[in-house]
């Protein structure tokens, strides 16, 4: 495309140079700038994109999009834009076509739930004829025939657009997005319209890039007041949360919400709640009408995950009665109170809860299990709000018997003094232990586990990698309590053999001595 096309999507821009100016690519990263790309300086929180200019240059870049004026000896077009940002997601919806516009998008946000929501979402669109993509934290599907791994919640908007025309051309008609909080302040969706937006939750997180729980918030907020300003649109909220019960305030005058939880008076409510653990059973109270609700996933906090997949299926033109049906064979999530062990006389969980709400959510499902004991495995990520460590300890040594504090992703920080940070929030000292390797860790917990226990490993859930240094080394909680246990029994087993060989052994020596034995 010309430089004149990126140009007519912008928000006053000073041009200086030529609008003819052919563009053969879009960049952010000065190291992806080939011959003929242009360079977007974006600002972020750990390098500015404008002193890479001249890298970007030198590569081959055929215009610069920035938020300062050029220098005088400026060579090649650049646009002086009032947000780099924003014209880059402007300038890839135009590279692609706009796919936003044809597909109908569902947009989830909240600090727990999303993906367990974007998945059970996904899943009903696809069982009721609406053919979805999905760009999550687990993975983004494009409706090829292998969903690809994701690198970020919500990647930067040159990315989103590039997965929307995938899904476009594949014949999808429908995508469940993730929308993070720094996708939301970072602008990353900008453009885009919503059929639905789904609020799940708001609890302490991500206070190191936003500051205050306002301003988590105010980011959060962001999807909500794109809706509330289209034609069309729903927003689904959790009503029984202190954060959700403010969106419903602020835009209840749109006609545009919906509102879901256990509460009395909400339009998608749930009623008489049993669960085991095969799965859950409860009663819905929708659109004036009373449905018996059966979900593959245990807890609370998935019954409420599953009323906002319903709300949003609704809002997205589906049949209540059918994604009901439908619900009965949602996939399991990867990572979300994933049951890892079949044939042991204890239960392991792996969960990705990594703040204190979420832990608190998830043992406070397994204590209904009504287990002997739950043994948890924790820690805490380095580089990130250093608040919540203590609150996390305490979190979890209220609904353990036994905690193990470890590491998670320490990525730039020692762990030691990770630990460090977080046994302060234990109170009983001598009902946890600190090993600062996960495996041992994580080995620790399955040695001692006894019949009718129940172990938590939580934290990283479906991650396949610790981040130490700067370097992703490769680790699933999942696979090592699947290895860990299986050298646990063969240890066990060769232990036994041993003891029965020196057993039989004193049995042979006694009969060799016959009447000579004293």
């Amino acid at each position: 495309m010309k430089l004149r096309d990126i140009v007519a999507r912008l928000e006053q821009p000073v041009v200086s140079g030529s609008l003819d100016t052919d563009i053969r690519a879009l960049a952010y990263d000065s190291r992806k700038v080939g011959p003929g790309a242009a360079f977007f300086a974006l600002r972020g929180a750990q390098a500015d994109g404008h002193d890479f200019i001249q890298a970007a240059m030198t590569a081959g870049a055929a215009a610069i999009i920035a938020e300062t004026a050029p220098p005088a000896d400026a060579v090649i077009p650049w646009v002086h834009a009032r947000s780099t940002r924003r014209a880059l997601a402007a300038a890839a919806a135009a590279l692609h076509d706009d796919p936003g516009r044809v597909l109908a998008l569902a947009g989830i946000t909240g600090t727990n739930g999303k993906t367990t929501t974007a998945f059970l979402l996904h899943d009903l669109l696809n069982q009721g004829q609406k053919r979805a993509g999905l760009i999550g934290t687990v993975s983004w599907d494009t409706g090829a025939r292998k969903p690809k791994p994701a690198t970020h919640t919500t990647p930067e908007s040159l990315e989103i657009q590039g997965l929307l025309s995938e899904m476009r051309d594949n014949g999808c008609r429908t995508c469940v997005m993730e929308v993070s909080s720094h996708a939301l302040d970072q602008e990353r969706v900008h453009g885009l319209d919503f059929a639905a937006g789904i609020f799940t939750n708001l609890t302490q997180d991500h206070l190191d890039y936003h500051g205050t729980m306002e301003k988590y918030f105010a980011a959060k907020a962001r999807l909500f007041e794109k809706i509330a300003a289209q034609k069309t649109g729903r927003m689904v909220v959790n009503g029984d949360d202190a954060w959700g019960r403010k969106l419903i305030t602020r835009f209840e005058g749109t006609g545009k919400v919906v509102r879901y939880g256990f509460g009395a008076g909400l339009e998608f409510r749930a009623t008489n709640v049993r669960y085991d653990v095969t799965g859950t059973t409860y009663e819905l109270e929708a659109l004036g009408r009373h449905l018996l609700v059966r979900l593959p996933l245990i807890g609370d906090f998935n019954v409420y995950n599953s009323l906002a997949a319903l709300a949003g299926a609704h809002a997205m033109g589906l049949n209540l009665r059918e994604s009901v049906a439908h619900l009965k064979s949602a996939p399991q999530v990867p990572g979300r109170l994933e049951r890892v062990t079949d044939q042991t006389r204890f239960h392991v969980y792996v969960d990705y809860a990594h703040t204190p709400d979420a832990i608190e959510n998830a043992l406070r499902t397994l204590r209904a299990l009504r287990p002997r004991r739950i043994i948890t495995v924790f820690g805490c990520g380095g580089d990130r709000d250093r608040t919540k460590r203590p609150k996390m300890a305490a979190a979890a040594e209220a609904g353990s018997d036994v905690c193990v504090l470890t590491s998670d992703n320490p990525r730039f920080e020692d762990p030691e003094a990770i630990i460090a940070d977080t046994i302060k929030g234990f109170a009983r000292p001598k009902n946890h232990a600190a090993i600062a390797d996960r495996r041992q860790a994580i080995r620790a917990a399955l040695e001692h586990a006894q019949g009718g226990d129940i172990v938590l490993v939580a934290g990283k859930g479906h991650e396949d990698y610790q981040d130490i240094q700067g370097k992703k080394h490769p680790f699933d909680d999942r696979r090592v309590v699947r290895q860990t246990l299986n050298d646990l029994f063969h240890e066990r087993d060769a232990e036994a053999a041993e003891r029965e060989a020196l057993r039989e052994q004193e049995m042979r020596d006694q009969d060799m001595r016959g009447p000579w034995r004293d």
